[in-house]
């Protein structure tokens, strides 16, 4: 073959390799259109919407919560009325009769502690009071001889001095008689013999006279040993009483420590806290240190029960006594209990600026609402509609006429969260001019399409919301 002709049959490799570069472009170019077409398609999908906010409306307002005058306040339930029973004295406590969540009325007896020495100590007491009657008896026998002897001798005294009184008439009598039948024995008017017996009856009445005087010295003389046995025996009966009196306060003092041996319930209420077993050592006041404990159980009265919560100083300004308000307890959230503004404490938390409000329930769930828990109260205006206060009327959300639309399984909304629209079947409420009520599916807050929604399809699109 000629030279010519393998020339024709040479391939131009300088012609290919010029041609590969746009090869390389393009197979680029159709990579990269079909890496970015859906990312383009999409884009070309946005749609643009209108939205608006769902608006929570206060029950109690009437106004947006986010812009009405509401006032809401957390804290807890307490009971008005409580008492942490201990003892006065230090023992060991003998029975513990309740346990935590008993209820026990006013006198019952909660616990005891023991008492063995007080019995004791009463027993004692008991029998000096006995013995202390009977010496009394005794001592008051003798005081009852002793004077029945002083009378006695009194009246002794006085027949002898009565005698005495009478002799001493006769005698005067006697001696005027003697006197004149001397005078007229001068005269031998009257015989000798009758002279000298109104003498012999003269001497007959000095004598008995002199008689009862020594009888009198000697009634006078037993009188006084007598009344001074008498006093005697009245001054031991004296000190026989005061000592029984002593023995019988004894008995009283260890009769009051005994009955505080017992822990009575002052009120009827709950036991709400147990602090001590049986066997425990009690004392009146818990050192730090030391294993005796200072109280037995907490008793709260039940019908006492309130929320305290906290009021920011700035806000009292619209919270009274006797106010309305709906108190919600964490614990039962789907339950709105009625009350009333019972008082307003006189004392401020500097730190928290706030004052703390006592709230009264109307009504509760006595085995639902224990004390501890956490409440929320709402106060009410004085205009509030009746039924706010128990959950009969309550706040609702709604949302713009236009954001509700209507399809085969009921009415829906779109609800717009990070550009993308989600859409959400609602329940609706009672509606009024350009809103409609949601009974649920939307929670306040929550965005919602108000223009455009005939554009999108399906469960969820991606949307722009319009400046």
């Amino acid at each position: 073959m000629s030279s010519d002709g393998l020339e024709a049959l040479r391939i131009d490799r300088s012609r290919r390799r010029r041609m590969s570069p746009w090869i390389w472009v393009a197979l680029v170019a159709l990579v990269a259109v079909a890496l970015l077409s859906p990312r383009l398609m999409r884009r070309l999908s946005v749609v643009e919407v209108a939205v608006a906010p769902a608006v929570r409306i206060s029950a109690a307002t009437g106004q947006p919560t986010n812009g009405s005058p509401e006032l809401t306040a957390a804290g807890y339930v307490v009971a008005d009325r409580q008492s942490v029973l201990a003892a006065k004295f230090t023992g060991r406590l003998a029975r513990l009769n309740v346990a935590e969540a008993d209820f026990v009325k006013k006198g019952d007896i909660v616990a005891e502690l023991d008492h063995t020495e007080l019995d004791a100590a009463l027993d004692q007491a008991k029998a000096e009071v006995a013995e202390a009657d009977a010496e009394m008896q005794r001592l008051g026998k003798a005081a009852a001889q002793a004077d029945a002897e002083l009378a006695a001798a009194k009246a002794s005294l006085e027949t002898v001095v009565a005698e005495n009184e009478q002799y001493k008439i006769l005698l005067a009598q006697a001696e005027r008689l003697l006197e004149r039948d001397e005078r007229l024995l001068k005269t031998d008017a009257v015989p000798r013999s009758e002279a000298e017996d109104r003498r012999t009856i003269f001497e007959g009445l000095e004598a008995k006279i002199d008689w009862n005087q020594k009888r009198v010295v000697e009634a006078e003389r037993r009188i006084a040993v007598v009344e001074a046995q008498a006093a005697a025996a009245r001054a031991a009966v004296d000190s026989a009483e005061a000592r029984r009196e002593s023995a019988v306060a004894r008995v009283q003092v260890v009769e009051s420590q005994r009955d505080e041996s017992f822990i009575y319930a002052p009120f009827d209420g709950m036991v709400t806290e147990k602090a001590a077993e049986v066997g425990e050592i009690i004392a009146p006041i818990s050192i730090g240190g030391s294993m005796a404990r200072g109280s037995i159980v907490t008793i709260a009265d039940w019908t006492s029960l309130q929320a305290e919560v906290d009021v920011a100083e700035t806000q009292l300004g619209r919270v009274r006594p006797g106010q309305r308000v709906a108190i919600t307890v964490d614990a039962i959230p789907d339950r709105v209990f009625p009350g009333r503004v019972r008082r307003i404490l006189p004392r401020a938390d500097r730190s928290k600026a706030t004052v703390k409000v006592r709230v009264d329930f109307l009504d509760r769930d006595e085995k639902a609402v224990l004390p501890e828990m956490g409440v929320r109260v709402k106060f009410l205006p004085d205009d509030a509609p009746a039924g706010v206060e128990t959950g009969a009327v309550r706040d609702k959300i709604v949302v713009p006429r236009e954001a509700v639309q209507s399809g085969p399984e009921g009415n829906f909304v779109w609800v717009v969260s990070d550009n993308v629209a989600n859409r959400r079947t609602v329940q609706l409420g009672p509606s009024s001019g350009s809103l409609a009520e949601i009974a649920s599916g939307v929670s306040a807050g929550e965005e919602v399409v108000v223009r455009g929604a005939e554009r999108l399809t399906g469960d969820t699109a991606d949307v722009r919301p319009a400046e």
